[in-house]
């Protein structure tokens, strides 16, 4: 049966982290811990290879570190409000959505979950919403149309 893109499991709130590659990896713990990746080791290093090849901090504070991968089993959104925002490249970033899609087979999946976000990312209402969630189930249920 395969998991929901989404879920209490891969929601990380007040994280203290001090580069983006720690969060990465926190996020990939997640994924990890709840069966969504065959090699998180494999799915970290195509995750950080995405991000060397241009930065995933999109503005409003917000970053989208995501990778396909042959290490990934189940498509997953991984979401994580940091304690204390960090730098992340040349932006401040609070919100991150880590996306991780199996390679190959899910085609585009990514970049329609990436392309959902962005639309709902540039309203106000959302990101306050994301900001303002005081469980893990109202960041599932923000969430779930993804």
């Amino acid at each position: 049966m395969s998991k929901e893109l989404i879920a209490n499991d891969i929601i990380l709130f007040d994280l203290e982290a001090e580069t983006k590659q720690e969060i990465i990896e926190k996020l990939a713990d997640a994924m990890d811990k709840d069966g969504r990746l065959e090699d998180k080791d494999g799915y970290m290093a195509d995750v950080l290879a995405r991000e060397e090849s241009s930065s995933t901090a999109i503005g409003f504070e917000t970053a989208t570190p995501h990778a396909k991968s042959i290490s990934v089993k189940e498509p997953s959104l991984a979401f994580a409000r940091l304690k204390h925002p960090i730098k992340w490249d040349d932006e401040e970033v609070s919100m991150i959505f880590q996306i991780a899609v199996p390679s190959p087979g899910q085609g585009d999946r990514h970049l329609e979950i990436l392309s959902k976000l962005f639309r709902n990312l540039v309203y106000d209402s959302f990101r306050d919403q994301m900001l303002q969630a005081t469980t893990k189930e109202e960041i599932v249920d923000i969430l779930k149309e993804f």
